[in-house]
């Protein structure tokens, strides 16, 4: 796939998720709304977040996930093998009162059918002005967060999890879709297995035509980052990937990071996370820009992409508005100087 321009810009998948939603979600359990009538509400939340994505100037779309209830209780909802009555678990190795209930794995699993074509082939027709592309969680972040009682190792589990993920995204690709993201932050608490990860991965991707991205970064929960680690751990392994292009988040703990670049030769792309989405400060274009041209201290402009640190689910809506169009602004202010 050939990119729209030099820095184009993107989202890592989430937008703000509106409460309403989330009522429209209590009002179904409660017998209040019909099925019809909630797909309507996801519709309608759907549209809205492309047409912010749009209106701010953002080049590559998600759907906003707002159709998935987390980025992991899609999946292993709707994948057989997984039961719900797991207990609270620590989310991460930061801090252990971020917790959530974990799915338990209970039988080998096998594919059921997860709706991303569907959601995608909305997406798509609903674009206007912008590419539309799938984010999609990969099978470490998912096994990792359940709890694994049928499996003798949890690469075992991450392999039968990638066979199934892949199927899915040759459905996506049969609707047209050509953008791909696949999101592992938790590879980061696990630099030492690193190895077979990326194994998985490529298994996951395999037999695709699509450009492919991988997501890394430290967390995401509510705003608050997850993980303690450094991105230099999974070098040189997550060099091995079969991806087009590595995405990591640098706004908020400082671009120093892309010294690995220096150590380890990567000649992909590189998708820059130039915007905080932990803080509720709107960056000015001209800071995007100078947060920017950092990155092409290190990389050529044909070979980034620009992008928020991670999703916007926990901002206000138009708090993440605004910080997707100084993101659309600050990468024009750098491109118009090229």
């Amino acid at each position: 796939m050939k990119l729209k321009h030099p820095l184009p810009t993107t989202v890592i998948g989430s937008y703000s998720r509106p409460k309403w939603l989330d009522l429209a979600l209590l009002n179904r359990k409660k017998g209040l709304l019909t099925d019809a009538q909630l797909q309507e509400a996801f519709d309608h939340a759907v549209r809205s977040a492309i047409h912010d994505q749009e209106l701010a100037g953002i080049d590559y779309i998600s759907d906003g996930e707002l159709r998935r209830e987390t980025m992991v209780y899609f999946y292993s909802r709707n994948i057989h093998g997984f039961q719900f009555d797991g207990k609270l678990r620590a989310i991460g190795n930061l801090d252990s009162h971020i917790r959530m209930p974990d799915p338990v794995v209970v039988s080998k699993v096998r594919r059921k059918k997860i709706p991303m074509a569907e959601h995608f082939t909305f997406l798509r027709d609903h674009c206007i002005r912008s590419t539309p592309k799938v984010c999609c969680t990969g099978p470490h972040m998912i096994a990792k967060r359940a709890e694994n009682r049928a499996y003798k190792t949890d690469k075992e589990l991450v392999f039968d999890l990638a066979d199934i993920i892949n199927a899915e995204l040759k459905r996506i690709e049969a609707q047209g879709c050509r953008c791909i993201q696949i999101d592992e932050p938790v590879w980061i608490g696990y630099p030492d297995e690193m190895g077979w990860c990326v194994e998985a991965f490529n298994r996951t991707v395999r037999g695709l035509k699509s450009f492919i991205a991988v997501h890394v970064c430290f967390g995401n929960y509510l705003g608050k980052q997850l993980f303690h680690g450094k991105l230099e751990s999974l070098f040189p392994a997550i060099l091995g990937v079969n991806a087009h292009c590595l995405s990591f988040e640098y706004a908020r703990l400082g671009f120093w990071q892309l010294d690995v670049f220096k150590k380890h030769q990567w000649r992909g792309h590189l998708c820059a996370g130039v915007v905080d989405v932990k803080n509720n400060v709107i960056e000015t274009p001209q800071l995007v820009a100078r947060r920017i041209r950092k990155v092409l201290e290190y990389f050529p402009a044909d070979k980034v992409i620009l992008a928020p640190d991670c999703g916007l689910k926990f901002r206000p809506r138009a708090l993440a508005f605004g910080k997707l169009k100084a993101l659309a602004e600050g990468a024009a202010l750098v491109r118009s100087k090229l």
